[in-house]
């Protein structure tokens, strides 16, 4: 990691117990969060439960419907945007894209965070479709989106959560395919240079 050579570069061997404190922070943290998303899907059942049942069988249905509609709209526009611009600017079969990032979609879609995809889609675009570290790293920038609840009555909030969480899930995957797809796009509008 960058931060291992920055700490040798800097300090050298006196710097190895912090690089392990470091280490051992991070794995910890690794750890906490993991468990935290574990757990994460039955405490968005929890919270909804109580909607549902204030509210009647109807509300899953008009939001299910919802997420029919937004989901189809999601991918429609990743197959069909990203994968004309893998095709056409990026001279790569849109099969061979989708095949290889699968695993960081996936994941994307598991964890609702861009950032922690990072080092999977760097597997995924630099072992799989043979983009180069250099244009990874200025592509595939990570942003944090904050959403706030304030203001929102307490039985609005089990509705939002979970409509939340389930929207996300595909923006975020989506978003990391165009990430991907704009890296295979430089790279090779690079090598044409």
């Amino acid at each position: 990691m960058i931060y291992e050579q920055i700490i040798r570069i800097a300090i050298g061997e006196k710097g190895e117990p912090l690089l392990k404190v470091i280490d051992s922070c991070n794995e910890v943290c690794l750890k906490v969060i993991s468990t935290v998303m574990y757990f994460t899907p039955i405490g968005v059942f929890c919270t909804i439960v109580p909607v549902v049942e204030a509210n009647g069988t109807s509300t899953i249905v008009s939001l299910a419907t919802q997420l029919i509609i937004l989901y189809v709209a999601f991918y429609g526009f990743a197959f069909i945007v990203y994968g004309g611009a893998v095709k056409f600017l990026g001279k790569t079969s849109p099969f061979k894209f989708f095949r290889a990032i699968m695993p960081a979609a996936l994941n994307a879609f598991g964890t609702c965070s861009s950032s922690a995809t990072i080092p999977i889609s760097k597997s995924c675009v630099e072992n799989e479709l043979g983009v180069s570290n250099q244009i990874f790293s200025i592509a595939i920038a990570s942003f944090a989106a904050l959403a706030t609840m304030a203001g929102l009555p307490a039985g609005v909030m089990g509705v939002y959560i979970s409509i939340n969480t389930l929207c996300d899930m595909g923006a975020t995957c989506v978003n990391v395919i165009g990430d991907m797809a704009g890296c295979v796009v430089l790279q090779e509008k690079i090598d044409l240079e």
